[in-house]
């Protein structure tokens, strides 16, 4: 396994690290992959994901999102993540990045789901999001609501060129 870390930084000061795997690397962007050993999938979001299932992570240095595309342990897309984030890092050994809170789910039958508004609209009126952040989510609002379809498929065509088998 070529391992590779993926940093998130929470808005309240929390980091999360993540030990992936590094499919692709180049200037600017970072395709990793992460086994989800127990499955589960998120509290309120109607997602089955079983063990084994894999999520790639698509990170770019110049976009206010990343992309997470769930697959199942039969290689089936589940579904998608977008992440609204800042301040992407992409090294050799790491990924680091601020996280917005703002995410969507894209579903089966392109039902697109927004997660965590009301605590973004909080965070932003308290102060604890700066200007900058809240315009860097915004526009990631923005190009996910007039893009997902373009960006999902655009996805798969990174995977497809850079995807080796599990």
């Amino acid at each position: 396994m070529n391992e590779y870390l993926e940093i998130k930084y929470k808005p309240g000061g929390e980091v999360h690290t993540y030990t992936t795997e590094l499919v692709h690397r180049e200037p600017g962007f970072v395709l990793v992959r992460f086994r989800m050993a127990r499955g589960g999938g998120p509290p309120d979001i109607p997602v089955a994901v079983t063990p084994g299932s894999i999520s790639l992570g698509y990170f770019w240095a110049r976009r206010p999102f990343n992309l997470y595309r769930w697959r199942s342990p039969a290689g089936d897309v589940i579904a998608h993540r977008f992440d609204a984030v800042t301040d992407v890092s992409i090294e050799p050994q790491r990924v680091e990045y601020r996280d917005l809170v703002l995410d969507w789910w894209v579903l089966p039958g392109d039902i697109l789901l927004e997660e965590d508004r009301d605590d973004f609209e909080r965070l932003a009126a308290s102060g604890a999001l700066s200007p900058k952040d809240i315009q860097a989510a915004r526009a990631a609002d923005r190009i996910i609501h007039a893009r997902y379809r373009h960006l999902i498929d655009e996805a798969a065509r990174i995977e497809l060129r850079h995807l080796r088998p599990a």
